[in-house]
């Protein structure tokens, strides 16, 4: 599970594509630069499952 820190930073950079690219980012594009931005840590596929979810709560925006 996201904690609280990486949520917020998730969503503030997929708000930062949206602005920049006029379109929402993939499911894949969030993880790897969830991968990237927390690199020593391995995502779990509950924490892929909350990816979407923040995904889809700021897609509808």
């Amino acid at each position: 599970m996201l904690n609280s820190e990486e949520a917020y930073a998730l969503a503030k950079w997929i708000q930062n594509w949206k602005k920049t690219y006029k379109e929402n980012p993939k499911l894949n594009e969030c993880i790897t630069w969830f991968e990237w931005r927390y690199k020593d840590k391995k995502i779990s596929e509950s924490e892929k499952s909350s990816i979407e979810t923040i995904l889809k709560y700021h897609s509808e925006e």
